[in-house]
C-alpha cells in the first residue's frame, strides 16, 4: 500500500526550478509571472484528468437516480403509498443539498484553499452512492398483506442519502471549475473548462448505455409465463437498481485517489495567501521536468529576499474584501447578477425539459391519441401510449428514448463547442445560441400543437434533438465556462457557487412550472412558449446589457496575416486570444497601498470599442521581460538578483 501511494505521489511530482521568486512583491507582478508559467507548462492533462473523473461521477450518479426510479416503486412501493408528490420531494430534497453545497464548498474554498477541499465532495458522492446502493428494507413480515411492514424503511434512507448525493454534487460545480480555471494557462482555459463540462454529457450517455445493457442482460432470461414471474423480475430489477447506481462510483474512487496529492492553485497562494515560495512549489508539480523548461521557469523567476512577513499584517479581513469588491467601485455585483440571472433562467429551460424526463420523450413520441386505459396505470409508468405495459418494458423504453432523443445530441453538442469556443466572443456565442434556442422553441411548441399525438410527430422530436445539441454547444456550457473566468482569485469560489446556486433555484421553479401546466397537448404546449419566453428574456438580457449587468470581456482579437490562415481563418478574418484571469478581474488588495495601485473601477463588457484593449496586445511575456524587477535587501541573492535583471 506504501509503494501505491508513493507511485499516486509521484503524479504530481516536482522538479527543482534552482531560483525562487520572493523578491516580487507588487501583486501585479506575482500574478504575472505564475501566468506566464502556467502558459509556457501549457495544457495540464494531470489537472484535466482530474477535474474530469469527479465531474463525470457526479453527473453519472445524478442521472443514475433517475434511471432507477421506477424499478424503486415497482420493488418497495407495495400499496402504491409512494405517488407523484413524495417523487417531487425527492427532487426538492437533492435540489435543497446541491444548492447548500455550491455555496458552502465555494466559500470555504475562498477561505481555506482549494486543495483543502478537493477529494471532500468525492468522498461525499461516494458515501452517497454507497449508501444507497446498499439500502433496504430489512425484515418482512406479513408479506404481501395490508399489513406488511418492514424493520427498515427504505425511502427513509434513499431520502437521506439523496441529500448527500446533492450535497457532494454541488460542492463539485465550483471546486471544478474553479481549480480547472487556476490551473489552466491562458491560452486553453477556455478549452479546459469546456472539455471538464463534456463529462457531464459522457456521464449521461455511460449511464442510459450501460443500464440498457444491464437492464437486457437481468431480465432477458425471465419467462414471461412462468408462475414466479413476478419475484423472478424483482430479484432482477433490484439487482439493476444497486448495480447502476453502484457503476457511477467507479469514476469518483479514481478521481478521489488523485484529488488527495493535488497541490493548491499557485494563483490561490498568490493572491489570497501571498506566498510565493508556495506558488512556486505548485508550479514546479505540474510542468514536464525538461531541462527546457527548468531554463524557461529560472529565467523568468528570479531569486530575491522573502517578502511574505511584510504583508501579513496589511491583510483585510475576507468580509470586509468582499465587501469592497461587490459594493465598492468595482461594482462587482454587476457581474454577479448578470451570470447568476443568466444560470437561474437557463436552468428553469434545461431542467424543466431537458434532463432525460420521461413524461416529456413519452408526449413527443405519441404518433397516436392513446385511449382512455381501463384501470388507473401504476406510479412507474408515465407512458400514456403504454398505460399496460410492464415495468421491463417501461424502462427500457425510457432509457432507449433518452438515448435517442437527449444523451447522444447533447454529447455532440459538448463535443462541438471545444473548438469553438475561442472562435466567436462569449457574449455573441452565448447570444446567437441563445436565440436560436429561442426560435426553436417556438418551432417545437407550434409543432406539438400542430402534430401531437399524429404520425407527423417526428418534427417536434427533431426540433428536441436540435434543442439538445444547442443548449450544450451554447448556454449550458458557457454558464460553466464565464463563471469561472470573470472574478477575481479572492471570492472566485464564492461567486461561482452563488451562480450556480440560482441555476438549481431555477430547477426548482422549472418544477412548479410543469406542475402548474398540467399533462397532456395543452400542457406540454404551454411549458414550451412559457420556456421560449425565458429564452427571449436571457438573449435580450445579455443584448441590452441593462444597468450595465453585462458579461466582461474575456477575450481580444488579433487579426491574422493572410498567409496565416487556412480556408477557414480566412472566412473569420480573426482570432480570439484569451485574457488571463487577472486581467479579466484586476483586483488588487493590500498591493494598491504598498505600491501606489488602485483598486480597478468596474470592468470592460463586450459592448465596449476594441480600442480599450489595444494598450495589452503585447502579452504578459513581454512585459515581464521588459519591465525592470526591483531587488530589495542585500547579500548573495540580492546581487544575484541584480545580475540577472
Amino acid at each position: 500500500m506504501a509503494e501505491i501511494l508513493s507511485k499516486v505521489g509521484e503524479f504530481w511530482l516536482r522538479h527543482s526550478v534552482g531560483k525562487d521568486v520572493e523578491h516580487i512583491r507588487e501583486r501585479e507582478r506575482r500574478d504575472d509571472r505564475i501566468s506566464t508559467i502556467l502558459d509556457r507548462i501549457g495544457f495540464s492533462w494531470r489537472v484535466y484528468l482530474v477535474a474530469f473523473l469527479g465531474f463525470l461521477a457526479s453527473s453519472w450518479s445524478l442521472i443514475a437516480v433517475t434511471i432507477i426510479t421506477p424499478a424503486l416503486y415497482f420493488i418497495y412501493d407495495r400499496h402504491g403509498q409512494f405517488d407523484g408528490d413524495a417523487s417531487l420531494v425527492l427532487d426538492m430534497v437533492t435540489l435543497t443539498t446541491t444548492i447548500l453545497g455550491m455555496v458552502i464548498f465555494g466559500h470555504v474554498a475562498d477561505r481555506k484553499g482549494r486543495s483543502k477541499l478537493y477529494g471532500i465532495e468525492v468522498i461525499i458522492v461516494l458515501v452517497a452512492i454507497g449508501g444507497a446502493a446498499f439500502s433496504s428494507a430489512g425484515f418482512i413480515i406479513h408479506q404481501g398483506r395490508p399489513d406488511e411492514k418492514g424493520s427498515l424503511d427504505i425511502f427513509a434512507a434513499l431520502f437521506v442519502f439523496r441529500a448527500f448525493l446533492g450535497l457532494g454534487i454541488g460542492a463539485e460545480y465550483p471546486m471544478s471549475a474553479v481549480i480547472a480555471a487556476e490551473f489552466s494557462p491562458t491560452r486553453w482555459r477556455g478549452v479546459m473548462l469546456a472539455a471538464v463540462f463534456l463529462a457531464q454529457s459522457i456521464g449521461r450517455l455511460l449511464a442510459y448505455s450501460i443500464g440498457v445493457g444491464a437492464l437486457r442482460g437481468l431480465t432477458g432470461d425471465i419467462d414471461p409465463t412462468a408462475e414466479d414471474v413476478l419475484d423472478q423480475t424483482k430479484i432482477a430489477l433490484d439487482i439493476f437498481w444497486r448495480l447502476a447506481l453502484s457503476l457511477a462510483g467507479i469514476p469518483a474512487v479514481f478521481a478521489l485517489v488523485f484529488r488527495l496529492f493535488i497541490p493548491e492553485t499557485p494563483r490561490f497562494y498568490s493572491a489570497v495567501k501571498r506566498d510565493i515560495k508556495k506558488a512556486r512549489e505548485s508550479l514546479t508539480m505540474l510542468g514536464t521536468r525538461t531541462p527546457e523548461m527548468i531554463a524557461d521557469i529560472e529565467r523568468i523567476m528570479v531569486a530575491g529576499p522573502d517578502d511574505a512577513a511584510s504583508s501579513v499584517g496589511e491583510r483585510r479581513s475576507w468580509r470586509k474584501m468582499a465587501g469592497d469588491y461587490y459594493f465598492g467601485p468595482a461594482k462587482g455585483w454587476k457581474l454577479l447578477a448578470a451570470i447568476s440571472i443568466q444560470w437561474l433562467l437557463l436552468d428553469v429551460v434545461w431542467y424543466g425539459v431537458g434532463l432525460d424526463s420521461p413524461g416529456t420523450l413519452a408526449a413527443l413520441w405519441l404518433d397516436q391519441q392513446p385511449s382512455p386505459p381501463a384501470v388507473e396505470p401504476p406510479n412507474w409508468n408515465v407512458d400514456p401510449a403504454y398505460p399496460n405495459a410492464t415495468i421491463v418494458e417501461t424502462i427500457d423504453r425510457n432509457l432507449v428514448r433518452t438515448l435517442q432523443l437527449s444523451s447522444i445530441a447533447a454529447l455532440l453538442g459538448s463535443l462541438a463547442v471545444i473548438p469553438l469556443v475561442d472562435r466567436l466572443s462569449r457574449k455573441t456565442h452565448y447570444l446567437w445560441t441563445t436565440w436560436a434556442l429561442a426560435a426553436l422553441f417556438a418551432c417545437m411548441a407550434i409543432s406539438v400543437s400542430q402534430t401531437y399525438a399524429k404520425p407527423t410527430h417526428q418534427a417536434s422530436m427533431v426540433f428536441y434533438v436540435f434543442a439538445q445539441v444547442l443548449f450544450n454547444l451554447g448556454p449550458n456550457t458557457l454558464t460553466f465556462i464565464i463563471a469561472a473566468e470573470i472574478f477575481p482569485t479572492e471570492v472566485r469560489g464564492t461567486s461561482y457557487g452563488i451562480a450556480a446556486a440560482f441555476g438549481k433555484l431555477g430547477a426548482v421553479i422549472a418544477r412548479g412550472i410543469i406542475k402548474g401546466a398540467g399533462k397532456g397537448k395543452r400542457g406540454l404546449v404551454t411549458v414550451l412558449a412559457v420556456f421560449c419566453v425565458v429564452l427571449v428574456v436571457m438573449a435580450l438580457l445579455v443584448w441590452l446589457e441593462p444597468f450595465g449587468i453585462a458579461f466582461p470581456r474575456v477575450q481580444q482579437a488579433r487579426p491574422l496575416e493572410w498567409h496565416e490562415a487556412g480556408w477557414l481563418q480566412k472566412g473569420l478574418h480573426s482570432r480570439l486570444e484569451n485574457e488571463s484571469l487577472e486581467d479579466i478581474s484586476p483586483w488588487p488588495l493590500v498591493e494598491g497601498a504598498v505600491s501606489g495601485g488602485g483598486v480597478a473601477e468596474g470592468r470592460r463588457s463586450e459592448s465596449e470599442s476594441e480600442s480599450d484593449t489595444q494598450s495589452r496586445a503585447s502579452g504578459v511575456e513581454d512585459r515581464i521581460q521588459l519591465e525592470p524587477i526591483r531587488v530589495e535587501g542585500s547579500g548573495p541573492q540580492a546581487e544575484q538578483a541584480k545580475s540577472s535583471a
